[in-house]
């Protein structure tokens, strides 16, 4: 359980990564970039909300605040590197 947590929380801190680098590529209107990241971002996004609703309800609960957190730990990661 405590493996799933942290690879959820992983994977919040990577999709947040995505997200900020996609709304970079938008901004920087670079078409392709930003067709590929939305791609990606919707992608990795399904598959895990699928991994976390498969889970029984208190467990998707941790795994839905894990997911927060690294959420949250990506965005910080990324307005600090701007």
């Amino acid at each position: 359980m405590i493996k799933q947590i942290l690879l959820i929380f992983l994977a919040g801190i990577l999709i947040d990564l995505l997200v900020a680098r996609y709304t970079r590529a938008i901004a920087d209107k670079k078409l392709w970039s930003a067709t590929l990241l939305s791609g990606l971002i919707t992608l990795s996004t399904f598959l895990l909300l699928t991994v976390i609703i498969q889970e029984s309800s208190l467990n998707s609960l941790y795994n839905i605040f894990a997911y927060a957190g690294g959420n949250t730990i990506g965005t910080y990661i990324a307005l600090r590197k701007t």
